[in-house]
C-alpha cells in the first residue's frame, strides 16, 4: 500500500499555495495531540518544504522531550509505519529524516483527502 508521495508528485502539489497551508494545518494538527504547538505564522504563511522539515525537525526534539512514550504516540497519529521508524533509530540523522517522512506523510493525507 502506498503511504506516501513520489518525489516528482509532492514537488507537484507543493507548487499549490492551498495544498501546503494545508499540509501545515495537518501537521499543526497532529502534533497538537502531543501538547506541541506551532505559531500562528506556521498556520498562515505557505512555507518551502525545507523550511516546513526544519520546524518539524525543531517540533520532534520538543516531544521527545516529552517521553518515548509521548513521541510514539505522536508517529501512531500520524500514522508513521513501525517499521519505517525502525529503520531509523539508529541513523546520525535521525530528526531530519524523521521530519522530512512526518511532513510527507501530512502531505500525503492532504492529497488523499483532496481526491474524494
Amino acid at each position: 500500500m502506498k503511504t506516501q508521495l513520489s518525489n516528482q508528485e509532492l514537488t507537484t502539489h507543493f507548487h499549490s499555495d492551498d495544498f501546503v497551508l494545508k499540509t501545515q494545518r495537518q501537521i499543526v494538527k497532529d502534533f497538537y495531540v502531543s501538547g506541541v504547538s506551532f505559531g500562528a505564522e506556521f498556520e498562515i504563511s505557505t512555507l518551502s518544504f525545507e523550511t516546513i522539515c526544519d520546524v518539524v525537525g525543531e517540533k520532534i526534539e520538543e516531544v521527545m522531550q516529552f517521553g518515548e512514550t509521548q513521541f510514539l504516540q505522536l508517529l501512531y497519529q500520524i500514522d508513521i509505519p513501525q517499521g519505517d521508524f525502525l529503520n531509523l533509530t539508529t541513523d546520525p540523522n535521525f530528526i531530519s529524516k524523521m521530519s522530512n517522512l512526518i511532513v510527507r506523510r501530512e502531505a500525503y493525507k492532504v492529497y488523499l483527502r483532496s481526491q474524494f
